[in-house]
């Protein structure tokens, strides 16, 4: 009887964990394609404006929610959905999406910001989903099983929207496809919504010069 309770529970603990996280990708999804979507739609330097306008704003709040913890407290409670337990005394994997949008914009052209930009907002939250569903094989702390699902997942879009838009070419956008994979499997020290979109849009840049 008690080995039924004790499986019965750790049955009911990876349900609502998988639960969790899917919520917390789904949200990451949607929020992360928006500035892309943005970039198809409209001028550059407006949603450079924009961008740089919720950057500051969310930062701000993060820095004061961080100092206050009757607020903090409630920012937790309120959005527990859609964060993980460390984001509790740090900053939010949002901010640094919004970090990352921005300076990948700033720097590098409308087409390959975008994609880019999809890249992070697709590929991380499909490779965590993968790995907490399916992840068995492990390399460099992150799944094997999670790598071949954010590949997959930047592949299809970076397939479809050079077809869909033409820009980037093909052969741009499948480079970036590999390289956003490749950089979030690496075990690097900065936070993914960082690294995806500014590295993948830098290596686009390099092989569309060479193309």
């Amino acid at each position: 009887m008690l080995s039924l309770i004790t499986k019965g529970t750790l049955a009911c603990v990876e349900i609502l964990s998988v639960r969790h996280v899917l919520q917390r990708c789904l949200f990451h999804i949607i929020a992360g394609s928006l500035p892309a979507l943005a970039l198809f739609l409209l001028p550059k330097l407006v949603v450079l404006i924009a961008l740089a306008v919720a950057t500051i704003i969310l930062l701000l709040f993060e820095m004061i929610r961080l100092r206050i913890t009757s607020l903090n407290e409630w920012f937790y409670c309120f959005f527990a959905p859609l964060l993980r337990k460390e984001e509790k005394n740090k900053i939010t994997g949002s901010s640094y999406l919004l970090m990352g949008s921005l300076a990948t914009v700033l720097v590098f052209p409308q087409d390959i910001a975008a994609l880019a930009i999809l890249f992070a907002a697709l590929g991380d939250p499909v490779a965590t989903l993968a790995g907490v569903w399916k992840g068995h094989t492990r390399l460099w702390g992150r799944s094997i099983e999670g790598n071949i699902a954010c590949f997959i997942a930047c592949l299809c879009i970076g397939v479809l929207v050079a077809i869909l838009i033409g820009e980037p070419s093909l052969v741009v956008a499948v480079s970036g496809a590999i390289l956003a994979t490749v950089f979030q499997a690496l075990p690097l020290k900065l936070n993914d919504n960082l690294v995806i979109p500014f590295l993948s849009a830098a290596g686009m840049m390099v092989v569309n010069i060479f193309v």
